[in-house]
């Protein structure tokens, strides 16, 4: 009798443990899905912070050599960003225009925030916000090469060949309007005056840029470039960031702060800081018309 009992307080406790480490492992199975299916917007609203990854690409995007500190249109706008909405801004990453992308897929950070223009194949990949401008760019050669004086079309020619780095969006309008050139490719993360570097130096004949990009490395080189015609190349829509696939809502919290934005003027005058003359920018037209 004295053995049963025993028996039965054995398969008790067995049981007990059991139930006890099922209950673990349910509970924790339960955590780490919760944890896996966080959007990124309720992510940003939990911790106040946004990890933006950027591209350094002026007067979007500047890095200091020396310090690392950023400045530029987008990190201001991103400044004005966190106050409104009381969100810390973090500059997790530095990446390339080929895989700015990639970072979306494991959660490393939860924005781009590098003032991209907007193209059907980019928005495969990510949701964009309101354009905060458009962007102008325009076709710079050297400036004793007068084969392209205004006209554009001469540019797509076998024998020309046109300065890109992978995916920068010069890379597409060379594609798309120019498909007969030659392109002289660039490595991710080159710094972009070398896309200007190499027209200057006879590497390159053409290369598709921003005035305001354009005139510091102009002003330092004289007599090296011009812009070949006073027809900008293109005009594009000029989203500040693009959060994942799916974040609507996160879409939705940055668009009503750049609206706000630009709205009240602070768009403008931080594009007016870094190009006075609005040479590369075209402001977005509100859109209502003012009555009495």
């Amino acid at each position: 009798m004295k053995k049963m009992s025993q028996i039965l307080v054995t398969i008790v406790i067995a049981t007990v443990v059991a139930f006890g480490v099922a209950e673990y492992i349910d509970t924790s199975r339960i955590d780490q899905k919760v944890v896996s299916t966080e959007t990124t917007y309720a992510h940003v609203m939990r911790t106040h912070i946004l990890r933006c990854a950027y591209i350094v690409y002026p007067p979007e995007m500047i890095k200091d050599p020396n310090t690392g500190k950023l400045t530029g249109t987008i990190p201001d706008m991103m400044t004005e960003v966190g106050k409104q909405l009381g969100w810390n801004i973090e500059w997790t990453a530095e990446v390339g225009f080929a895989d700015m992308f990639e970072g979306f897929k494991t959660g490393k950070y939860d924005a781009l925030c590098s003032g991209l223009w907007r193209n059907p194949d980019r928005a495969k990949k990510g949701l964009f916000t309101i354009p905060t401008n458009y962007g102008i760019y325009y076709a710079i050669v050297r400036k004793d090469d007068h084969r392209f004086d205004n006209n554009l079309t001469a540019i797509n020619d076998p024998k020309v060949r046109i300065s890109i780095i992978d995916g920068e969006y010069g890379d597409f309008v060379a594609k798309e309007s120019f498909p007969a050139a030659q392109t002289v490719r660039l490595p991710q993360l080159s710094d972009a005056s070398m896309l200007l570097e190499n027209v200057a130096t006879g590497k390159a004949d053409v290369v598709f840029f921003q005035i305001a990009a354009a005139s510091k490395f102009m002003q330092n080189n004289p007599d090296k470039l011009k812009i070949i015609d006073s027809r900008p190349v293109r005009v594009m829509p000029a989203p500040a960031v693009v959060v994942p696939v799916g974040e609507h809502d996160l879409k939705d919290v940055l668009d009503a702060a750049f609206e706000f934005m630009l709205n009240n003027g602070a768009i403008e005058k931080i594009l007016r800081h870094y190009d006075p003359e609005l040479k590369s920018y075209n402001l977005v037209a509100k859109p209502y018309e003012v009555t009495k």
